[in-house]
């Protein structure tokens, strides 16, 4: 009987587990993968939006359905196109930008948008500058749905009717920058170039406003970005400085980037007091000087001769006397032996910059120097 009893327990006992694990599985959800939700069209897609004078823009979406309540992150995404093929953010590193994904994360599927937001998101798109702002545009919106680790997925599109307005850019670094670096489409946005910073204005201690420079051949059409280390991050281009041309290299915008309107020499010169940044194109123009000139003066005469190429060289006239060699750039505000450089005894162009005081190079009289600025290399024959 009781061996009866025992068996019947058992059974019991393992009918309650199968219900169990039948239970658990009935309440863990199979997880959907959809391809896509919907984004509805607002009652103000009728009419024209004029940007500078419009309120929030609310919009509203259904949730993906991923088969139980998912927290699905929302980002705003904006063409000129429709076609959502290639971001702004993308094309830094190479092609054309025909859409621009706000920064903005969302958690909700109703918000409301800024149009402040909106302008300055189609301002960056189509690289509008005061004088070209379109005086209608017709607009492309849809949204980005991120569930972490499982799918990305997009809405629907709708279309928006809007008169935009320009907004000046926002001057604000972060703090005043210790090393400046640059790449570009020459480099395949992956090879990084230092500049040089002007003596005694970067560090902690120094109170001049922190300035680089660098003499570069760009060609016609060349695209570049800088950044403050050598790699992509809090990285800068067209819209976030003011830019002076003082020597026709006719910049503009170009997805953020800088591109250059004529090829040649340029002298660039960067500066960042911690409240804005500047990008000078200069007339590359170097200076022999001292004894082996004869002044100390960054005059006409002590001029290097300018190449025509990129690899061409950099020609100083001939030395009038065999004695120390001192050459410059010439930077308005800086004494002339901040931006000094010499050709080293390795045949390297070796820059003063914020270091130590560079070791005297002796010359002899009726030679010259030799600088290929592309190379890094120079020579004195």
């Amino acid at each position: 009987m009781k061996s009866i009893i025992k068996t019947v327990l058992l059974l019991l006992g393992g009918i309650s587990f199968i219900t169990a694990c039948s239970d658990d599985r009935d309440g863990n959800p199979t997880i959907l993968h959809p391809t896509t939700f919907a984004l509805e069209t607002p009652s103000y897609a009728s009419s024209t939006i004029t940007l500078s004078k419009a309120e929030p823009l609310a919009l509203s979406w259904q949730q993906p359905d991923f088969g139980y309540p998912a927290k699905v992150n929302y980002q705003i995404q904006v063409s000129l196109t429709g076609k959502f093929t290639t971001s702004l953010k993308e094309a830094a590193k190479g092609g054309t930008a025909d859409f621009n994904e706000l920064t903005t994360v969302y958690f909700s599927k109703n918000v409301e948008l800024a149009a402040s937001e909106l302008a300055q998101a189609l301002q960056d798109l189509g690289g509008w500058t005061k004088d070209n702002v379109p005086a209608k545009q017709k607009v492309y919106v849809r949204i980005k749905a991120g569930y972490p680790n499982v799918d990305t997925l997009y809405s629907n599109s709708i279309e928006l009717n809007v008169v935009p307005y320009y907004i000046e850019p926002q001057q604000v670094p972060e703090e005043p920058d210790a090393e400046l670096y640059f790449t570009g489409s020459k480099f395949g946005w992956g090879t990084w170039n230092q500049l040089v910073p002007v003596k005694e204005t970067v560090g902690k201690n120094d109170e001049a406003t922190p300035t680089f420079w660098l003499v570069v051949y760009f060609d016609a059409d060349e695209e570049f970005k800088f950044a403050p280390q050598a790699g992509w991050g809090n990285d800068f281009g067209y819209n976030d400085v003011k830019i002076t041309d003082n020597a026709g290299a006719s910049p503009s915008n170009a997805n953020g980037n800088i591109k250059i309107g004529k090829a040649g020499w340029y002298l660039l010169v960067v500066t960042n007091d911690g409240t804005k940044r500047t990008i000078s194109f200069e007339q590359p123009k170097v200076y022999l000087q001292g004894p082996t000139i004869g002044n100390w003066d960054c005059k006409p005469e002590n001029l290097f001769t300018v190449p025509t190429t990129a690899t061409g060289n950099f020609v100083s006239p001939a030395f009038v006397a065999s004695d120390v060699v001192r050459m410059c750039v010439k930077l308005n505000g800086f004494d002339w032996w901040r931006t000094e450089f010499v050709v080293d005894a390795n045949g390297a162009i070796s820059y003063r910059g914020n270091g130590v005081e560079q070791s005297d190079v002796a010359v002899s009289v009726g030679k010259r120097c030799y600088l290929n600025f592309s190379t890094g290399k120079g020579e004195y024959k």
